[in-house]
């Protein structure tokens, strides 16, 4: 199942069950995180054609929002730039940090970059978002957005990130339930793509994490909860930001995200999200 929150002809806020990429049929919750809460499952009986619809973000407000950092490939380029090596506590316990829950964005919606930013960055993550009982209800695209000279100024006093982060993540366009995607041994087999003004810059094979997801999901629950609609990324896929990228090019061909570029991600199952940046 693929489920969207969207805006109706109306301008009225629903839930809905994507069918055959055409139709949304309207399910009786009145927001996702009474679907997630187990609420509102069946049709209210109407449908929409999906051209008559906005998509906004599949959980417009979710409680939290924990991202991980569960690429090796993407963690030891990470260091090496900062001249370390990964550390030995990455190989023990699955990491993450708290982003803003109240900077979501969903596809198609613009993202500002950050005033007195010149390094504004995309990040190709996964993310599962939670349902009843602290299972993983969904999965959907996430971008990560990263100011990278703002992240390195405040992360030189050994926090955050914070402010380099939290001005916007994007996720969407659609919760695939894990029926729809290939998983094995806990990871989710495909390969994603970014793509920048209609080039792809980025591929990552989704499956190449160090932790699984219910690794993930065991380390976030430790000593908490977790409720329905907490989002959980998976952390930027291997050479799945411009950061990355970067690293291999020449000097006179490192490029940063620009106002009027639109960035995409892609993935089989998951859809495209697709963000202009203004």
């Amino acid at each position: 199942m693929r489920l969207v929150t969207f805006r109706d002809p109306h301008s009225a806020i629903r839930v809905g069950r994507l069918d055959d990429g055409e139709r949304v049929v309207e399910l009786a919750a009145a927001t996702m995180l009474d679907w997630l809460s187990g609420e509102g499952h069946a049709p209210t009986g109407r449908d929409h054609a999906l051209a008559d619809v906005a998509l906004l973000a599949p959980v417009p407000t979710p409680p939290s929002v924990r991202d991980f950092f569960a690429y090796e490939g993407h963690v030891a380029t990470g260091f090496r730039l900062a001249g370390a090596e990964i550390p030995s506590a990455w190989y023990v316990a699955p990491v993450f940090y708290f982003s803003n829950p109240a900077s979501i964005q969903g596809p198609g919606q613009p993202v500002r970059r950050p005033a007195g930013s010149r390094r504004l960055d995309f990040e190709l993550e996964i993310a599962a978002v939670i349902g009843e009982e602290g299972e993983i209800a969904g999965f959907t695209l996430l971008n990560d957005w990263s100011a990278r000279d703002v992240q390195r100024e405040e992360m030189a006093v050994g926090l955050g990130p914070a402010k380099g982060k939290d001005f916007a993540t994007s996720i969407g366009p659609w919760l695939a339930t894990p029926d729809e995607l290939t998983i094995e041994d806990g990871r989710i087999r495909l390969e994603a793509t970014v793509s920048v003004d209609g080039e792809v810059l980025a591929r990552g094979d989704a499956g190449a994490m160090r932790w699984s997801w219910p690794q993930l999901v065991a380390h976030a629950a430790k000593e908490t909860r977790l409720v329905p609609g907490d989002v959980l990324g998976s952390g930027t896929l291997h050479r799945g930001c411009l950061l990355e990228l970067n690293a291999e090019r020449a000097p006179e061909d490192v490029r940063w995200l620009e106002p009027g570029d639109e960035v995409v991600l892609a993935a089989p199952g998951l859809g495209e999200l697709r963000t202009p940046v203004v």
